[in-house]
């Protein structure tokens, strides 16, 4: 446990960490309501994965989401080996998570295409619960680099789905089941129309994986997050540095 003066120094470097960013980087912080999350506990599991560790290495390039977040990404695919269904990622930029995933799924023989959707022009369906996003933003990328890193990575069940999602999904998608989806998407209403699209595709056991939870620049997911957990069916995890975790049950 640790001592009061270590807990002090603690609270005195989160407070400034907080004030810091909220005067220079997000002026939009409320201290009531924000803090800098900084975890006490040492366990580092992608310290000791050296599979993890080497893939990381090449994709990291390709993503803006960290390490523990894609160590998360890496580990929950682990956990629907024995659900049926595709892979699903909504919001790929340049295809970092995506081929984590893709990669991850061949080293555990999970059967299954992982499908990579993306406008590739950036985020969409904007609206008055996203104080950060506008429209737009993210697309500096393209088809041609998801494809490039796959194509490094010799992924042979990834398949890249250009378009608004789920309105421009091919109707071969909606045919299909899911065991596992990551929602990328920045923004309340695309992240609500995903999660509600691939949730009624999904068995029992399937995992969705909301990123941006908790982050001042995309509250409009932390809202979908929360409006959800209202509903049945369904065990949601809050990770506070950056996910929410939810578990279909029946």
């Amino acid at each position: 446990m640790a001592s009061p003066l270590a807990r002090k120094i603690r609270d005195q470097i989160q407070h400034l960490l907080f004030w810091s960013r909220r005067r220079f980087l997000d002026p939009g912080l409320d201290p009531r309501r924000d803090s800098a999350v900084m975890p006490v506990a040492t366990y580092s599991p992608w310290l000791l994965d050296d599979e993890f560790r080497r893939l990381y290495a090449t994709v990291s390039a390709n993503t803006l989401v960290d390490e523990y977040r894609c160590y998360e990404l890496w580990h929950l695919m682990s956990q629907v080996c024995d659900v049926s269904g595709d892979v699903l990622e909504v919001g790929v930029w340049r295809g970092g998570t995506g081929c984590l995933l893709a990669a991850r799924a061949g080293q555990l023989g999970i059967d299954a295409t992982v499908h990579l959707c993306d406008t590739f022009e950036g985020v969409v369906k904007t609206g008055d619960k996203d104080d950060h996003y506008r429209g737009g933003e993210h697309a500096d990328t393209s088809e041609d680099e998801v494809r490039g890193l796959a194509s490094r990575l010799d992924l042979n069940n990834v398949s890249i789905h250009r378009g608004i999602f789920p309105d421009d999904a091919p109707a071969e998608l909606a045919e299909r089941s899911y065991r596992f989806c990551h929602i990328d998407v920045d923004v309340y209403q695309s992240g609500k129309e995903v999660f509600d699209w691939v949730w009624e595709r999904m068995p029992v056991g399937g995992i969705v994986v909301f990123d941006d939870f908790g982050f001042s620049s995309t509250r409009g997911i932390t809202q979908l997050v929360h409006e959800l957990e209202e509903r049945a069916g369904r065990v949601i995890l809050q990770n506070l540095p950056g996910h929410a975790v939810v578990v279909k049950t029946n």
